[in-house]
């Protein structure tokens, strides 16, 4: 506490009025006291504006706005009683409320009843229509400025209130902040609010009040991130989450209130208070099946292994796989792609809030059963409005007949829906092509590993998938598998470049020759073409294909972000990335790719929120932990870089990549000694196994070493390391930009 804000140098600046006794509450804005007012003998509370924050209010706008606000009177409002300047402390005055807040209520229940939410939100809305009206907005609405008295809801705090921008002609309007200043509360802050816009209107506090009603429902702000600007950063960037996601019971009435209450854009949310509380409180109808199914969406969520054999996960994952990919050929519905719905893999959640959060009508759910040859399983479509049963059916098979399972439950599942509100769908064609079983259970097998991107299971992938390939030589899928798996094992076995990336092309070119219509196969060459060939234009063309044959398929939007990025084609990329994160917003991967895509464009609220939000995803994702470290470094945060990074690499998975962006960061920060400690470490390591040359590249680029950073990045061109493909637009690389060695890299990338 500094000497200006201690009680007893306050109570002498405010001298024989006020009395005061204790501090109430501090913000980063101002402290708050407990006095009585010595004339009439009541309680009163003083709110003292910090001297570093008030100059960019300005005295005279501020005691004469406070002046006006003094006089407005409504039920819900706190009176103002006084204002004024004393020894360079304004302060503002009014009466004590002993009932408590609805912080210190949201702290003892965490979240409220519906009902008494929409009653407080009420409440609420009718004192801010009120100052609305009057020609204010209040700037600061939050949990903390929402009194109880007597039960009701009482509106706090017009400290940092000002007139509307379309009030007055004398200058009323204009903003109390200096330029780029944001006033109010971050986690409540309206977007136009948290990027210091002038011109704000009473939409704003619109804005705010559906954070509060969001928080009253759900127990959590819609918004929070590591620091105040990280959470600004959201207000501006990141839509909000739907409220049924965290609170299933939520009507959807509310639901669609509050998030047209959050809409980044002004235009966009409701016109007036009385307006939003007018549909927090309209009657919630029962959904009808056309309104609930609108959204024409199915979640295929992971079949449970019912063998006594967990070795069997393998075939209850590959039978969810299979119905995805047949659903999804089904023109006119919309299926949830395969990393958001095993994203809830073993984690039993309400079927409502599995319907908001992936945006579906119904979801499918089963069990596989294995004895032998013998196959049990069972299935069920669920409604995600109301949990009601709508179909379900066991099968009891020979496990050679599985294809014949799948294709009859999306059958199934297609004429049940085309029953209801989907009656333009079509029958689901069966697969063109069949493998014999053995091929296929080795295939299920291939995914099975290859999805769990560790370094063990791409090297049990690759095994699966020669099998399955040797077991059927026309089996397109199992070709594909193998392209995946060695493209993907590049990175994740730490292994040079040239062997699996040239495994990866002649892979994805055989299942193109034996299937030229599969979307998977052309995305892994051209990912192949684009960071090992350095063929722009030939992969940019396999991308295209793969995104016309399915424009569903979300690693093709992801992986051609990468590209577009190298170029220098910031826009589209974004595009294709954020596309990747709306066909499949479980994706851990599509999502850190937008934080990559962010980070070369060198926008790095973007960047950071995007990585962020990975990372809440997947808190043990140790490469987006360092994709993070490398952005806060070149940002400029380089002791919190160096931070996030000392978390990474204590992670599993963790490898010379994340030893060497922490000596990156190490030595952007000054502490050059442990970083060449781990530079000794990575040349240690070279002598007695690979090391990718871009570990020692991104080092030595922190430490200065220009030339020895070039030595390794000519050696990453020889090796075709992707690293390369990014070598105009990575700023790691600015050190060596205008280096003759580092043109002549440029000249012979065809950059």
């Amino acid at each position: 506490m500094t000497e200006n804000d201690s009680l007893p140098h306050t109570q002498t600046l405010l001298g024989e009025r006020y009395r005061l006794s204790r501090e109430l509450g501090r913000g980063g804005m101002a402290t708050v006291y407990l006095a009585e007012e010595v004339k009439h003998r009541r309680e009163v509370a003083i709110k003292v504006l910090h001297p570093d924050f008030a100059p960019a209010l300005g005295a005279e706008r501020f005691l004469r706005e406070i002046g006006i606000a003094a006089r407005l009177s409504h039920p819900h409002l706190v009176p103002l009683i006084d204002s004024g300047e004393a020894g360079g402390l304004r302060y503002y005055v009014s009466a004590y409320v002993s009932g408590g807040s609805l912080r210190d209520r949201l702290r003892r229940e965490r979240r409220l009843a519906i009902d008494d939410a929409l009653r407080v939100a009420s409440e609420i809305g009718g004192a801010l229509g009120y100052v609305h009206r009057a020609g204010f907005i209040h700037r600061d609405v939050k949990p903390e400025n929402i009194l109880f008295a007597d039960g009701l809801a009482l509106l706090a705090d017009f400290g940092v209130a000002r007139a509307s921008a379309s009030e007055g002609s004398d200058g009323a309007g204009a903003a109390v902040t200096t330029a780029g200043l944001a006033v109010g509360t971050p986690e409540y802050m309206s977007p136009e609010q948290a990027s210091g816009e002038r011109d704000l209107d009473p939409r704003t506090d619109v804005y705010s009040l559906g954070c509060v009603v969001f928080e009253m429902l759900a127990g959590e702000p819609p918004f929070s991130g590591r620091s105040p600007r990280a959470t600004m950063a959201k207000q501006v960037a990141e839509p909000a989450r739907k409220l049924r996601t965290v609170r299933p019971e939520v009507p959807p009435s509310v639901e669609d209130a509050v998030s047209r209450a959050l809409a980044k854009d002004p235009e966009q949310r409701w016109p007036s208070v009385a307006d939003f509380v007018a549909a927090l409180e309209a009657p919630s109808e029962p959904r009808g099946r056309v309104t609930a199914w609108a959204t024409r969406g199915i979640a295929v969520l992971p079949f449970v292994n019912a063998s006594p054999d967990p070795e069997n996960e393998y075939l209850s994952d590959g039978i969810t796989d299979e119905l995805i990919a047949a659903l999804a050929k089904v023109d006119g519905l919309r299926v949830a792609a395969r990393t958001s719905v095993f994203a809830l893999k073993g984690k039993p959640q309400d079927v409502r809030a599995i319907g908001a959060l992936l945006d579906c009508s119904v979801v499918l759910e089963g069990t596989v059963r294995r004895a032998g040859q013998r196959l049990r399983i069972t299935a069920q479509l669920v409604s995600t409005d109301n949990g009601s049963l709508l179909w379900s059916e066991r099968y009891d098979r020979d496990v050679a007949d599985v294809f014949a399972i799948q294709d009859e439950i999306a059958r199934t599942i297609v004429n049940t829906l085309r029953a209801t509100s989907f009656a333009d769908l079509r029958t689901p064609q069966p697969r063109r092509y069949r493998a014999s079983p053995a091929a296929y259970r080795l295939y299920l097998k291939g995914r099975y590993e290859w999805n769990r991107r560790t370094q063990e299971g791409v090297g049990a992938a690759i095994h699966y998938f020669e099998q399955a390939m040797a077991e059927d030589p026309r089996y397109a899928l199992a070709y594909t598998g193998l392209a995946d798996a060695y493209a993907l094992g590049v990175d994740y076995r730490s292994v040079p470049a040239g062997p699996g990336l040239e495994a990866a092309k002649e892979y994805a070119r055989k299942a193109i020759a034996i299937d030229d219509s599969l979307a998977e196969a052309h995305a892994s060459l051209a990912w192949a073409m684009f960071v090992y060939d350095w063929d722009w234009a030939g992969a940019e063309r396999e991308f295209r294909r793969a995104i016309d044959l399915d424009p569903r398929y979300a690693p093709a939007h992801q992986w051609y972000a990468f590209l577009l990025v190298s170029r220098g084609a910031f826009g589209d990329a974004l595009v294709e990335g954020h596309t990747a994160v709306e066909l499949d917003p479980g994706s851990v991967s599509a999502r850190r790719t937008l934080g990559w895509a962010y980070y070369y464009a060198r926008r790095w609220d973007g960047a950071r929120h995007h990585l962020e939000r990975a990372i809440a995803m997947n808190p043990n994702a140790e490469e987006t932990f360092r994709v993070l470290g490398l952005t806060l470094a070149l940002e400029g945060q380089v002791d919190e870089s160096v931070k996030v990074l000392r978390e990474a690499v204590t992670m599993e998975g963790a490898g010379t990549y994340t030893r060497a962006t922490l000596g990156y960061a190490l030595a952007r920060s000054g502490n050059i000694a442990e970083a060449r400690t781990i530079l000794a470490s990575l040349e240690e390591h070279l002598r007695r196994e690979y090391v990718s040359p871009v570990a020692f590249a991104t080092i030595l680029l922190g430490l200065g070493e220009v030339e020895r950073a070039l030595d390794w990045s000519e050696r990453a061109l020889a090796e075709r390391r992707g690293w390369m493909a990014y070598l105009r637009v990575n700023p790691l690389m600015d050190p060596m930009r205008g280096h003759p060695r580092f043109d002549a890299l440029i000249a012979r990338m065809r950059l």
